[in-house]
């Protein structure tokens, strides 16, 4: 109930729903298809200094980051609508990424202005024939976030999970101290969803949707006090296995407020 009346404080006081019309934040680009996340834990709205338990751990959670790799529109008969051309000659997305620490809104394409009736399509990870070098994202953008990095020759991590933990049962220190980050690399991450919707695009606005992410959901499984560590490294079957587990659960945490 508090995550409900919460939420719709939020909504209530930005105007905005899902394929609703704001107007645009100029901050970063010109997209005005947004994805606005409220992270959650256990029902409770996550900040980067609130205490949750997740199996025997007391933890704080630092960011919690994932890149998106595309985008497009299909109509009643599943024909893509936007970007036009896609389906022969394919396109260039700028991705971008949603994260508790640097930026729960996420910009993820330019529609034009318009009537739209059909189906959003985003694909979660980012492949790496569209990721550039490091060192050669503009200042500001999202992709410079450092956990996204995995080295040089490596890509990138699309799925990116930092904090700290304490076992329940320990007396020496009175908060989480413990770090443990989880990754997923733009190589194992590769998940489309969709969402069925109708809206107009008019100069100057936004069309946002809003989600709720329980990262408790994301999480389920895992007790940092056991596993403080996850690679994605495909030469570790066992930490491979965790990371895929975490992309098992990624859709049924993710829910698109209607």
């Amino acid at each position: 109930m508090k995550r409900i009346i919460f939420f719709l404080l939020i909504a209530g006081a930005s105007l905005s729903c899902s394929d609703g019309i704001l107007s645009e934040d100029t901050t970063f680009d010109t997209r005005n298809l947004v994805l606005n996340h409220f992270f959650y834990f256990n029902d409770e709205v996550i900040d980067t200094s609130k205490i949750f338990t997740l199996g025997n751990s007391r933890i704080v959670l630092k960011d919690v980051s994932i890149a998106f790799g595309g985008y497009y529109f299909s109509d009643h008969l599943m024909d893509t609508v936007t970007p036009s051309g896609m389906d022969t000659i394919g396109y260039d997305f700028n991705p971008n990424v949603a994260s508790l620490k640097f930026g729960t809104a996420s910009r993820l394409f330019k529609l034009d202005k318009g009537v739209y009736q059909g189906v959003h399509h985003f694909k979660m990870g980012i492949d790496s024939s569209i990721t550039g070098d490091y060192n050669e994202w503009p200042v500001g953008h999202p992709m410079t976030n450092p956990g996204l990095y995995r080295g040089k020759g490596q890509g990138y991590n699309s799925l990116y999970i930092n904090g700290l933990y304490k076992e329940i049962g320990d007396t020496l220190s009175e908060e989480p101290n413990l770090p443990f980050t989880y990754r997923v690399s733009d190589e194992v991450l590769d998940v489309w969803w969709s969402k069925p919707t109708s809206f107009n695009v008019v100069a100057s606005m936004d069309v946002n949707i809003n989600i709720v992410w329980n990262i408790d959901r994301l999480l389920q499984g895992l007790d940092p006090t056991i596993i403080d560590n996850i690679e994605c490294n495909e030469g570790d079957p066992i930490d491979l296995l965790l990371a895929e587990s975490l992309v098992a659960n990624i859709l049924p945490s993710y829910q698109i407020q209607l």
